[in-house]
């Protein structure tokens, strides 16, 4: 992709790898439950999945035997945010205070965090009872048989050499049903203007890029005002949001300070580009790599409600209008345009023709020609001078 604009996307800079296990209920389904809800808000990427091991309990006999899985992530959390992160989906699990080594639904351990060796009073990295414990080693020796124990100085596979699986009871399973890596889940926020536009165009996309999708359609004109502060006050979300979204889109132009949108939701929030044919490489990049990625130069920048009706005054005192009839888009005292976006050199043109200096001015007009695309793909009528609503709103 040409161009150097960066999205702003959720930074996941820590290399992780944690150990799932459980015994009481259903243990496979826990295992998925544990999955799909730690990806939720964004704090989390799964990378990698071990298999299945069914394993003997250790330290206390009488009880169920274990499912256990390792997996390698990638995080932003510091780590003692993260132990309280997977102690809350524990929790949320069904986990209840026992006594060490009894039986659980879910367990959540942390066994390393990039190279980090820690000694606090409620964590330690790597995992301090790593050594002879096959049902981790096991399924972690999957991930990274050759990864060196920062305390140790050994590795994975080493550790694990020095363990009789068959004597600890560590069984890999026999073709068993797969855990799935859940798919990235996106809330996308927009106009109502817009909303069967996009939900068509995310139902084409999405299972492609390989992802999930929620739009939240704010009673605002796609094009208009929407701020940061405004999702914050009338984004409504179901309780479990927080437990299944893992990011939250914003149009390109939404302006103001996203972290109004992170406090009133714990969910991490990016704008999207402003481009509508950036939004397919831009979300290609979020589900293949969750980092940043290169698009076209943002065509647009924020402008307050009152600066734009300043502006929308300005092209009506000098006869400049931008309408529909449902079918094609006019332009300049009943000049017909077209069917589509004006190319940029043909906007120059007629910023030119029509003495437009101002960046500002030319930004809002550019916002009026995008406004009335999208009307004529849903079939509305489109005109600069009066509000867009739907349902008589």
């Amino acid at each position: 992709m040409d161009g150097q604009f960066l999205a702003t996307l959720p930074a996941l800079p820590h290399k992780i790898y944690l150990a799932l296990g459980g015994n009481l209920g259903e243990r496979q389904a826990n295992l998925q439950a544990a999955l799909d809800r730690l990806r939720a808000g964004g704090h989390l990427h799964v990378q990698r999945l071990s298999g299945i091991y069914e394993t003997d309990p250790v330290g206390f006999a009488d009880q169920p035997r274990f499912l256990n899985v390792a997996l390698e992530a990638v995080t932003g959390l510091a780590p003692l945010a993260l132990l309280d992160y997977l102690k809350q989906i524990e929790v949320s699990l069904g986990r209840e205070p026992t006594f060490r080594n009894g039986p659980r639904p879910i367990d959540l351990d942390i066994i390393f965090y990039d190279d980090l060796v820690l000694e606090d009073e409620r964590l330690q990295i790597p995992h301090p009872r790593l050594r002879g414990r096959g049902f981790v080693l096991a399924p972690l020796a999957e991930l990274c048989p050759d990864y060196i124990h920062p305390s140790l100085q050994i590795t994975v596979s080493q550790l694990l050499f020095e363990i009789n699986l068959m004597e600890a009871g560590v069984n890999s399973w026999l073709n068993p049903p797969e855990l799935e890596l859940p798919l990235p889940r996106y809330l996308f926020v927009t106009g109502r203007l817009a909303e069967s536009w996009l939900e068509g165009f995310l139902a084409d996309i999405s299972p492609r890029l390989g992802f999930d999708y929620q739009i939240a359609a704010l009673p605002i004109d796609v094009a208009a005002f929407l701020t940061c502060r405004y999702i914050a006050d009338k984004l409504i979300l179901a309780d479990d949001a927080a437990q299944t979204l893992d990011l939250i889109i914003l149009p390109g132009f939404a302006g103001g300070e996203i972290e109004l949108i992170e406090k009133a939701t714990g969910i991490k929030v990016v704008r999207g580009p402003t481009e509508l044919a950036q939004i397919e490489p831009f979300l290609a990049g979020l589900s293949e790599q969750r980092e940043q990625i290169v698009a076209t130069p943002r065509a647009a920048t924020y402008y307050t409600e009152a600066q734009l009706r300043q502006m929308q005054q300005h092209l009506t005192d000098a006869n400049i209008r931008i309408y529909t009839d449902g079918e094609r888009i006019f332009a300049f005292n009943n000049q017909y345009f077209g069917s589509a976006l004006p190319t940029e050199k043909e906007l120059r043109t007629l910023f030119r023709l029509f003495k437009i200096e101002n960046a500002a001015h030319a930004y809002y007009l550019g916002r009026e020609f995008h406004k009335a695309a999208i009307c004529l793909k849903l079939g509305h009528i489109y005109h600069q001078d009066r509000d867009i609503g739907i349902d008589g709103l």
